[in-house]
């Protein structure tokens, strides 16, 4: 199994802290650590007749050797062509899947590592898709599971957190106080781990699989342009992180530029990127928006997030409540029904000047979540 690092992505690090004693943050730096030691992709160790992302089980280090798998076949979702704001592109359906969010990727990961670490109950801090999801594998994996929610969540996340049995926190004010009351209630926990999806080395890592999918059903190809919604910025770090191992490995020679949108008035990142930034300031909103799953005033990974953006010139974005409504009606119209929170990156590709990304060069966008977790109002 593999062992966590500091920020930087390296398959060769020599820094080491053991999983097993570490905390979320590094205690030298307070930054999230990352999967590192990770076995190089190799296509041939690729399991077709697996279901889901486990057909990479070759380069997920995180089960115990004997150990039974928790899974519901997460992973191995379509990639569809599609037109959109005049332009050719591919969008990644990750809202197809057992709970309806691209979260499955990272939790279902994140699971099958912890329940190995012999813990007995899971908890987290969620808008709802994260919470979902973790309700869901945890009792999958027969772990109890506590969810942190911000009370103004909209109730169908709820609901389906409370369906698979988890006990639901319903914690008043901003998303960040449900990130402060999941920490108190797991500090020093020997029984119940902080299962984070912000925080989670784990989880990281269950998100790179998406970037193996896209190059595997482009039949070996690597988008020029890789878009998707950032909050705490899972989905395109992740992603980022999947290509770069593929890069390290000698499987591709190119690596796709990046396009991060965020929902105003949750704007930290682009804020960052449009003023040339090297640090992020948190925006001190409480603002209920309908892109919930992004309305962080904080993102945990800003650094890495900001580091790849730059690196790949790509670049950040940032849409309006109107924009995002009126993408998720015309998206739906296409047969594509999201939730506001991946109907934003749908709104921002209508921001781009058509010479800032040429024609011909392939974009792909993942749409993290499915229209019934936040349906609209009709």
């Amino acid at each position: 199994m593999g062992g966590f690092c500091l920020i930087a992505y390296s398959p060769f690090s020599k820094f080491r802290c053991k999983a097993e004693q570490s905390p979320l943050r590094c205690p030298m730096t307070g930054s999230p650590l990352e999967f590192t030691d990770m076995p190089l992709f190799d296509p041939a160790s690729i399991e077709p007749a697996t279901a889901g992302l486990w057909r990479y089980a070759a380069m997920l280090p995180v089960l115990r050797h004997g150990a039974r798998r928790v899974t519901l076949g997460e992973g191995w979702t379509p990639l569809i062509a599609d037109q959109w704001a005049g332009r050719n592109l591919y969008w990644k359906l990750d809202a197809l899947m057992p709970t309806g969010s691209y979260k499955d990727r990272g939790v279902g990961v994140m699971v099958n590592w912890l329940k190995g670490l012999g813990y007995e109950a899971l908890a987290d801090d969620s808008s709802g898709n994260a919470g979902a999801s973790l309700a869901c594998y945890a009792g999958r994996a027969g772990m109890r599971a506590i969810i942190f929610v911000p009370a103004s969540a909209p109730y169908p996340k709820k609901a389906q957190v409370a369906v698979y049995g988890a006990e639901l926190v319903e914690v008043p004010g901003a998303r960040s106080d449900a990130t402060r009351a999941v920490e108190v209630a797991t500090w020093n926990s020997r029984e119940m781990a902080y299962a984070s999806h912000a925080w989670h080395p784990a989880f990281l890592l269950g998100q790179m699989t998406v970037a193996w999918e896209i190059w595997e059903q482009l039949g070996g190809a690597v988008p020029d342009w890789l878009i998707a919604p950032a909050g705490h910025g899972g989905t395109l770090l992740g992603a980022w992180r999947g290509f770069q191992h593929l890069r390290v490995s000698g499987v591709i020679n190119k690596l796709p530029r990046l396009i991060a949108v965020q929902a105003e008035p949750y704007t930290p990142l682009y804020d960052a990127f449009r003023t040339g930034a090297d640090t992020v300031e948190p925006t001190p909103h409480v603002e209920r928006i309908s892109a919930d799953g992004i309305a962080i005033s904080y993102p945990v990974r800003w650094r890495s997030l900001l580091e790849a953006i730059r690196f790949s010139k790509g670049m950040v974005l940032a849409v309006a409540e109107p924009e995002v409504v009126q993408a998720q009606e015309e998206l739906a119209a296409q047969g594509v029904f999201v939730e506001p929170t991946s109907a934003t990156i749908a709104a921002a590709l209508k921001k781009v000047p058509h010479d800032a990304i040429p024609t011909g060069e392939l974009m792909v966008g993942i749409l993290t979540g499915h229209g019934l977790k936040n349906p609209p109002k009709v």
